[in-house]
């Protein structure tokens, strides 16, 4: 089958968004498909990612001059230009498209219309939907911009072949707002392709430390409660002075912000800059305890699984019964915090009581990519 995927970021980018397609691009290759790639032009060094990409980035590629300055409308208008060249030079049997961004969905109507060809959408988030918090979604501002990008939306949607999310709750929200049944859940995992042969190789420099690692997005989804982490951070490092908070990751301005708001000191708090993930993955495999911060009410980061794979302590951060609270608290060293003293209080706890372990259930396995990813060929054979 000869598939094209229109994916802003994927390898060379150094971003956790590549994960997912990256993963699955991996597995059409083992099953025989024939891929071509369109994603954003960027100059990142592909000397800073692992052999494991290599077969990717080595696929046939076009790029679009596109970047964060690059306005919506004029984003999916680059991006029209080349799909349509493409498009015009070579008969395709599926169009899958990742979102977000978001400026790539109106190519699904594209290829529907113009060519003929079954099109999948896979939301790693959700676009018109996506609520962080009542405030700022009903900002009179975002209503509009709302207003503007909502029959873009629908238009795609009803010519999507297939629509893929995450998690249960946005399938729901999707199929009750846009009247189809056509939508299906695959969540996210932890790469087992990549961390079945992963050794200690990382040298590690915080073993004399107590250290809160967070992996990927730290204060993005909500600089109030990444405040309220570091504010807890800050009073209970006077407890155990040799805490620190290891943020593995690309460098967030909302995390700068919450730092400087709650007074945290910056020399208990070290950002590693972007690591390559297997290395990121041991970096957490050395630390105490791991956090999540996210307010959104159906959201599923990415970094819950690699936490289960590390198999840590495991503290979320955030607003009570969303799905990561509910899923967090099925384990039995999983902490739900809602409060600066709830998170002071399960950082103790595993510290005084010597927690070093999330479950002793021994059942990973169903939290790795290759189960959904097979679930994805299902699928994606099941359209033809």
């Amino acid at each position: 089958m000869k598939i094209l995927i229109v994916s802003p970021f994927f390898p060379p980018s150094a971003t956790v968004a590549i994960v997912r397609i990256s993963s699955l691009a991996k597995e059409l290759l083992k099953k025989g498909h024939e891929l071509t790639i369109i994603r954003n032009e960027y100059d990142e060094r592909i000397d800073k990612l692992s052999n494991s990409d290599v077969e990717l980035i080595n696929l046939k590629t076009y790029t679009v001059k596109v970047n964060q300055s690059v306005r919506y409308f004029e984003a999916s208008k680059r991006y029209k230009e080349v799909f349509r060249e493409i498009m015009d030079q070579k008969i395709f049997d599926l169009v899958f498209i990742t979102a977000g961004p978001y400026y790539t969905i109106p190519l699904c109507k594209v290829a529907k219309e113009e060519y003929n060809t079954k099109c999948i959408i896979d939301y790693r988030d959700l676009w018109i939907f996506d609520m962080r918090n009542k405030i700022d979604f009903f900002k009179p501002i975002n209503l509009i911009k709302k207003l503007v990008y909502l029959p873009i939306e629908r238009r795609n949607i009803k010519c999507a072949d297939l629509v893929v999310t995450v998690t249960e709750e946005w399938r729901q929200i999707l199929k009750k707002v846009y009247k189809r049944e056509e939508f299906e859940v695959i969540t996210n995992g932890y790469d087992d392709e990549q961390l079945k042969n992963i050794t200690n190789t990382v040298d590690y420099p915080y073993h004399d430390r107590l250290v809160i690692a967070v992996f990927g997005k730290l204060s993005y989804y909500s600089v109030e409660y990444g405040i309220k982490f570091f504010s807890a951070m800050d009073t209970l490092s006077k407890k155990y002075p040799n805490l620190l908070v290891l943020h593995i990751g690309l460098p967030e301005k909302e995390t700068e912000e919450a730092i400087r708001i709650s007074g945290f000191d910056l020399d208990k708090y070290v950002n590693t800059g972007f690591v390559n993930y297997t290395n990121g993955i041991e970096l957490l495999k050395n630390s105490n305890a791991c956090v999540i911060i996210d307010i959104r009410k159906g959201a599923m980061g990415t970094k819950f699984y690699d936490y289960v794979f590390v198999n840590k302590p495991l503290i979320y951060l955030g607003k009570k019964n969303t799905h990561l609270d509910r899923l967090v608290q099925r384990f039995e060293n999983g902490f739900s915090c809602y409060t600066e003293k709830d998170l002071m209080e399960a950082v103790s706890k595993v510290e005084e009581d010597s927690i070093s372990l999330l479950t002793n259930a021994g059942n990973a396995e169903k939290y790795s990519r290759s189960i959904q990813n097979k679930k994805y060929i299902e699928l994606i054979d099941n359209l033809f």
